[in-house]
């Protein structure tokens, strides 16, 4: 389903014991890159040896973006992952298969084997500003800046906008996607088409408290049990609602679990405690 904020976070502190302080010797891209690199989400074919001879001098994620700042000021951006960012201590770790492999001097690599697409860009920070997706990051929900005020606030600038479309919005709320927004929409007993005006009072603080929760609880177990982290090791966050939970009884209701698709992705949701 891609990478989330909390598997980001994860992979991020990762990388930074792993990867900040080493120098790329090398990028390498596998056959399989062609197909990002048309979507236009991929310019290491062009701006790959930018960074080579040059050293990571931090690391910093932000939604569902890494961004890597090297000692020569490029940054490389790793951002909407679908697919494996894994580590390798030596050359026999290495997968057959990959998209990009980033070599480093002490002959560890960092290897991303994309399962559908990602963002995987070089940029000079004047372009990592403008940019129309990482240069536009609003508030993941584990910002302390991410209080009930802003939260209405944001609900109230987007009120015609059904609650699934809303927790997506980057720009606004980052960090959130299918994966947890149908597992938050399901706690807080809201239909992913409600619009925002819908909601009462008592209504909109249920959603914000179990924003919160869902994204710390999934933090915490360091992200879903079908993504991996840097090291090929899941997660410990169990899904509430998805494929598996489709024609289950609901845990609150016994109502049969649906699946439909929803603003261009599967919602799982129960009918009986989530009406429209």
């Amino acid at each position: 389903m891609g990478l989330e904020l909390p598997e980001v976070l994860n992979i991020s502190k990762q990388m930074d014991h792993t990867v900040r302080g080493k120098t790329i010797k090398n990028v390498l891209l596998g056959d399989r890159c062609s197909g990002i690199i048309k979507l236009g989400m991929c310019n290491l074919d062009r701006r790959k040896d930018e960074i080579v001879n040059s050293t990571v001098s931090s690391i910093e994620a932000r939604g569902k973006w890494i961004f890597l700042e090297f000692n020569n000021g490029k940054f490389l951006l790793l951002g909407e992952l679908i697919g494996k960012l894994l580590y390798h201590k030596d050359e026999s770790e290495i997968p057959e298969v990959y998209h990009v492999l980033f070599e480093f001097d002490d002959n560890t690599s960092l290897s991303f084997q994309s399962s559908l697409y990602g963002f995987l860009e070089i940029d000079d920070p004047e372009q990592l500003e403008e940019h129309k997706y990482a240069g536009n990051i609003g508030i993941s929900p584990d910002d302390k800046k991410f209080t009930y005020s802003y939260f209405k606030n944001v609900l109230l600038r987007n009120e015609k906008k059904p609650v699934k479309a809303l927790l997506g919005l980057q720009t606004d709320i980052s960090g959130l996607g299918n994966v947890y927004i149908n597992d938050i929409l399901y706690e807080a007993k809201l239909h992913p088409k409600r619009k925002a005006v819908e909601l009462e009072e008592s209504e909109q603080n249920k959603l914000y408290e179990t924003v919160v929760e869902i994204t710390k609880s999934a933090i915490e177990l360091k992200g879903s049990t079908q993504e991996v982290d840097l090291f090929g090791k899941p997660g410990r966050y169990i899904r509430i609602m998805d494929k598996d939970s489709t024609g289950e009884g609901c845990k609150r209701c016994g109502t049969r679990i649906v699946k439909m698709n929803i603003l261009g992705s599967s919602s799982y949701f129960c009918p009986g405690c989530q009406k429209i």
